[in-house]
């Protein structure tokens, strides 16, 4: 692991309540993994493989729709480009092993979707790559980063199982990966799941569901991630740590900078406006 001080002493700060940013989220990758380990690069890359796991379950859906396999215009990309998520698709389906900067649970779920084989394990094909990224994720020796990766699982599983409960839906297939927290929200009867207590932002996150307004509902959630980042590197000073969780801000906070509320709103309303009479269970987990 490096010491990067004069990278991420040079870093402007940025906020969501910025009018401009100081970088997009290709640019800051383009100026500092030259700059960085070939294994802090890794982790870098591992901030925004949340784009890889769209842009693969656009290619699939584009293979079932019989068409060419290929993003659309303007589609972010993540580690790995759209050539190599078609090479990917293409690789499973010939029964060949994959480009080695593929990882190898994305070859799995390829494998699984092909074959209908991860219906077994969730509810939405979207879910069970996000489980096998999780358990992807646990292998990574960086403890910050595993702890990010933890963070996320447990609030996405949080807000399914407050989201299923309130419209009174089964949990099964729902919550993913393992752990103490997947565990008691398949297992406990009570009120908090008896989470109150050991996960600092139950209390909190129960306030965001509860909102109303869509737009400010994801900014808040939003907000909880920003605010864990900057609480959980307040000790790393130069060091990779720091330049993920950068990355991860400037994602989040160039989302935002598209959107104004207005727009924010409109957008979430088309969705799930879109989505209605489409699935029987509630449109929070189509997103």
């Amino acid at each position: 692991m490096g010491n990067y001080y004069y990278l991420i002493t040079g870093l402007q700060d940025i906020s969501l309540e910025d009018d401009r940013l100081p970088y997009s989220v290709d640019s800051f990758r383009e100026e500092i993994c030259p700059s960085i380990s070939a294994g802090d690069r890794q982790l870098v890359n591992l901030a925004l493989e949340q784009y890889d796991r769209r842009n693969l379950m656009y290619l699939l859906a584009r293979l079932k729709a019989g068409e060419e396999l290929v993003l659309e215009e303007g589609a972010q990309e993540g580690a790995l480009t759209g050539e190599q998520l078609a090479g990917l698709i293409e690789a499973v389906r010939a029964g060949e092993p994959s480009d080695k900067d593929v990882p190898e649970y994305m070859y799995r779920f390829v494998s699984e979707y092909l074959h209908d084989e991860w219906q077994a394990f969730t509810t939405f094909p979207e879910d069970r790559l996000s489980s096998l990224f999780y358990e992807h994720a646990k292998s990574v020796r960086n403890g910050f980063v595993r702890d990010w990766f933890r963070f996320n699982q447990d609030l996405n599983n949080i807000l399914a199982a407050m989201t299923a409960r309130r419209h009174s839906l089964p949990l099964q297939g729902l919550i993913i990966g393992d752990g103490e927290v997947a565990e008691a929200l398949r297992t406990s009867g009570a009120k908090d799941w008896g989470l109150a207590q050991s996960v600092g932002f139950f209390e909190r996150l129960a306030r965001i569901q509860e909102e109303t307004d869509l737009s400010v509902r994801e900014r808040s959630i939003d907000m909880l991630k920003w605010n864990w980042l900057e609480e959980n590197t307040f000790f790393h000073y130069f060091t990779v740590e720091k330049l993920f969780a950068f990355l991860v801000r400037l994602d989040i906070a160039a989302r935002w900078f598209k959107l104004d509320k207005a727009k924010g709103q409109e957008m979430f309303r088309s969705l799930i406006g879109s989505l209605k009479g489409e699935v029987t269970v509630p449109q929070e987990f189509e997103n």
